[in-house]
């Protein structure tokens, strides 16, 4: 019966979509309904922009997207036929919010599923490979060839393949992957011993120090990455709960399969409280001005299966953020709608991707010349002309850390970051950002100060340990000063005996956090004082996060010293580790007992 039911109501399902009516972009705006005092306009849509599979905005303002026309199916490609996709730049040189001139940067680039610009050049995901393209000069032509950055990525479910790029504060380029494909990533001829595995989760590459590593392991199909105002990673995922606060380090629900790591035993779940329809994507805070104040800081995500818009709200509990719900922000009333990327411009709209056909699923393209770019703004909200934040000064960059629009701060900083990688920063630059530092009360914008010091190597680790020490700083900053200790997975003797001490003391749970985060990129002898303190704190017991990383902290050191780590899990007031502890100890037994003898 139950076979029956699900062939019939396929069959149903196919039968009603083929009764689907095509809507040109005009009728399109015409159903859908938001609230009062936004509009929606058409930035670009097809014949201009087909199969539109990621896009964002370079330092002008203008438009760069990804237009993937190798996809098939979600278990297909055109791949034998050779690359097809490419790379288009739009332009809106009126202010009217619809692009009036597009040209061609690039074609003949394979299923490009990511893309992200900065550092003189175009970063692009092409499974198998990460792509890097210079264009120095920025004259919007290759200055070469694509340069193979990375490869190992696979595309077994070509929805599940690299994606969603993004450039975090901390100065790596950010991005999720699906768990149903299967990647094993490192530089180009590296062995497996100096490459990483890569199912789901969130991972990072260094656009200069050329280093990549997964940031958080789980969840399902994210696509949709982005930081809130306190620099936290949040993801939006499909059919398992929708939403997720990722922290370096955590392992997260899965939809299928097992961690890497059998000795994980559980994971860390959802922090929405609500669920919604199966698939979601394109989170994007809204960090910007210009909607009303009610929509600020809030995350905007993509429903496809309900063919709307989110706008659902983040809040502080205990180490990390609990997601509730909102009502429906913009609804398509559109079966064609498939929204799945977004984008903050540097207008303050919101640029939704809609790959528009009626297959929610992509188990067939049956539209292969579509694609939308849709502007969602509030009334009275123009395109930003003239603007180009290459052209600024280093004082000018660093006075765009106070603007409302993060979109400003964060590629003002982009470029700050590039120019001190490359020796140009001007004389007095790094005192000007201390001193802008030093003097800021509030508390989002120092965070952006601080931002700017580390990825222009203006913070020596004594200054990072004072900022520790400093009773005048938040948790925020002590929370980011530790992640910077640890970046280089060697924390120096006096980062540990601060940190160990921190643990005893510190009153925050955030920064506790940050410690057992911290924990797993430094060796086991180092991790020993601050677990014993972390341990301490019975208000952690039934905390969302704690007690998961602290067992990832200590879960390594069992088979080094299993009755140091018991004795620690015991004498501590977090329940759950005495209980993994002893299982891990067994399991590190039964390991040992079944080794083959050497001959």
């Amino acid at each position: 019966v139950s076979l029956f039911v699900l062939i019939f109501t396929s069959f149903s399902y196919s039968q009603e979509r083929k009764k689907v009516p095509f809507l040109t972009p005009p009728q399109a705006i015409k159903k859908m309904t938001m609230p009062e005092g936004f509009s929606v306009k058409a930035f670009a849509a097809e014949p201009n922009v087909s199969q539109p599979f990621a896009f964002c905005f370079d330092s002008r303002g203008r438009v760069w997207v990804a237009e993937n026309l190798n996809y098939l199916t979600r278990g297909s490609d055109s791949f034998n036929d050779g690359p097809k996709g490419r790379i288009a730049i739009l332009e809106d040189t009126d202010g009217d919010g619809i692009f009036d001139k597009r040209k061609v940067f690039i074609d003949k680039i394979f299923f490009p599923s990511g893309l992200a610009v900065g550092f003189d050049g175009v970063w692009v995901g092409s499974p198998p490979n990460l792509l890097f393209i210079p264009d120095a000069n920025q004259d919007d032509k290759p200055d070469g060839k694509p340069e193979i950055v990375l490869d190992g990525w696979g595309r077994h479910d070509r929805h599940e393949t690299l994606n969603s790029f993004t450039w975090g504060p901390d100065g790596w380029l950010y991005g999720c992957h699906g768990v149903f494909t299967h990647s094993n990533v490192g530089k180009p001829g590296a062995p497996d011993s100096e490459r990483h595995r890569i199912n789901a989760g969130v991972w990072r590459y260094h656009p200069t120090k050329e280093k990549f590593e997964v940031f958080a392991w789980g969840t399902s199909n994210p696509w949709g990455l982005d930081f809130n105002e306190k620099g936290q990673v949040f993801i939006t995922a499909c059919v398992i709960p929708h939403l997720w606060h990722m922290i370096q380090g955590g392992r997260y629900h899965r939809q299928a399969g097992r961690h890497f790591n059998p000795y994980v035993y559980d994971d860390i779940k959802t922090i929405a409280i609500h669920r919604n329809k199966s698939a979601h994507g394109g989170a994007r805070f809204y960090l910007a001005d210009k909607f009303p104040k009610r929509y600020h800081k809030k995350i905007f995500m993509c429903n496809i299966h309900q063919h709307d818009i989110l706008a659902e709200k983040t809040e502080r509990k205990g180490s990390g953020y609990v997601g509730m719900p909102e009502q429906h922000f913009l609804q398509s009333n559109d079966p064609q709608w498939l929204g799945f990327n977004m984008e903050l411009g540097p207008d303050g709209a919101i640029y939704v991707i809609d790959w528009h056909d009626q297959d929610i699923c992509g188990r067939k393209v049956h539209h292969e010349e579509t694609g939308r770019i849709w502007r969602v703004a509030y009334k009275g909200t123009r395109g930003v002309l003239g603007l180009n934040l290459d052209k600024k000064s280093d004082d000018e960059l660093i006075n765009e850390q106070k603007n409302p629009n993060y979109w400003h701060r964060r590629t003002a900083q982009r470029i700050l970051q590039k120019r001190a990688s490359q020796g140009k920063l001007k004389d007095g630059t790094r005192n000007n950002l201390w001193a802008k530092f030093n003097s800021e009360t509030n508390s989002d914008d120092k965070l952006c100060y601080l931002w700017c010091l580390y990825v222009t190597e203006s913070l020596k680790e004594t200054q990072l340990l004072d900022l520790i020490k400093n009773n005048n700083s938040d948790e925020y900053v002590k929370a980011w000063c530790i992640q910077f200790l640890c970046e280089d997975k060697a924390p120096s003797k006096d980062a540990i005996e601060l940190f160990t001490q921190l643990a005893k003391e510190g009153s925050s749970a955030f920064v506790r956090l940050y410690l057992a985060s911290a924990c797993q990129r430094m060796p086991v002898e180092s991790r020993w004082g601050i677990l014993e303190g972390l341990v301490q704190h019975a208000e952690d017991k039934d905390d969302h996060n704690l007690p998961l990383m602290l067992w990832y902290a200590l879960e390594p050191t069992v088979p080094v010293d299993g009755k140091r780590a018991l004795a620690i899990a015991r004498k501590g007031k977090i329940p759950l580790l005495v209980r993994y502890t002893a299982q891990r100890i067994a399991a590190e037994a039964l390991k040992k007992k079944n080794k083959p003898k050497s001959a």
